[in-house]
């Protein structure tokens, strides 16, 4: 077995059933990977769709009671038999090469590698002005395709030596909520000696329709997250400013965001800009209200000595996973 797909799930059948059947389709030769669902205290009926699925590679369904997404992977990690480990997320829809333009980076005797693959926008989940204004400003963000940087690795879509996960003890799962731990896990790995390469021909399509108020609760959570990740790696300052709470920043963030100096203003432009389809405005309202959700996460748990970065269990959880 040369690859095990890992796909985290909670609550999300109907999209994950698109998703089983995208990695049904890979170019790679069916007895070379297996698919393991790793679910995460699923209760919509997601294990009875599994079961009922049949395909070219072979599924295997595991679960546990509800406890996050660094926690669902590592059960996903410990069921899997691959000699490399490709995570997708449950609403991650593959082209029929993805796995295969992973499995070209690690041939026999490779070591301390990990690739991070490419993803973007489902057409079809354009539906509301939220999801229309997603990629209205284009990603710039420049990826070295030969070391790339760990703060670039995402677990959406990425693939790591089973060897090298286990090395540096999986996923954190004090990252309970949403963000960072595949991040975190890479930093760990690249302190080993892992390097991490870029394949855009890993491509995958991202279909979830989500809502502003759904992103802004796990934007929370993230912001959360951030202050656990940040103290957990000694306050370091790099860290910090990556994650926009390094401690110069902080009272600049505070009086854009946790003041009535701008956020009044933007909920008052945002249903006028959405009747009149005006995208352009409406990305950068939306941005600051993401951001304000962050940073209401990221000084809740400035306020504790140990903040708590689990989010509360129940239907609130993001489903993507």
């Amino acid at each position: 077995m040369e690859i095990s797909v890992i796909v985290p799930t909670f609550n999300n059948r109907d999209v994950l059933r698109r998703t089983i059947e995208a990695l049904q389709q890979q170019t790679l030769p069916q007895d070379a990977y297996e698919i393991v669902v790793a679910d995460d205290g699923s209760t919509d009926g997601t294990a009875e769709m599994v079961q009922a699925v049949r395909g070219r590679a072979p599924i295997r369904y595991v679960s546990q009671r509800n406890g996050g997404r660094a926690a669902a992977r590592n059960l996903g990690v410990r069921a899997a038999r691959g000699r490399i480990l490709v995570f997708v997320d449950s609403d991650l829809w593959a082209a029929p090469t993805l796995l295969a333009a992973h499995h070209r980076h690690y041939p026999p005797g490779t070591r301390r590698r990990g690739v991070q693959g490419r993803s973007v926008t489902h057409p079809a989940s354009r539906v509301t002005p939220f999801m229309r204004v997603k990629e209205t400003t284009p990603d710039l963000t420049f990826r070295r395709r030969r070391n790339l940087s760990p703060f670039h690795v995402t677990t959406r879509n990425c693939s790591f030596l089973r060897e090298d996960v286990e090395e540096a003890g999986g996923f954190d799962e004090e990252f309970g909520g949403y963000g960072w731990e595949d991040i975190e896990l890479a930093i760990r790995m690249r302190r080993r000696g892992v390097v991490f390469e870029y394949e855009p021909e890993a491509l995958g399509y991202h279909y979830h329709v989500e809502t502003l108020e759904g992103v802004r609760e796990k934007l929370r959570q993230a912001g959360r997250g951030a202050v656990y990740f940040w103290r957990k790696h000694g306050r370091a300052m790099r860290i910090g400013v990556f994650l926009e709470i390094a401690p110069p920043m902080l009272p600049v963030k505070w009086l854009v965001y946790r003041t009535p100096l701008v956020t009044p203003l933007v909920r008052w432009l945002v249903p006028r800009a959405e009747a009149r389809g005006w995208l352009l405005p409406l990305n950068e309202c939306y941005n600051h209200l993401l951001w304000e959700a962050y940073y209401d996460g990221v000084f809740q748990a400035l306020r504790s000595p140990r903040p708590r970065t689990a989010a509360q269990p129940g239907p609130q959880r993001a489903a993507e996973r």
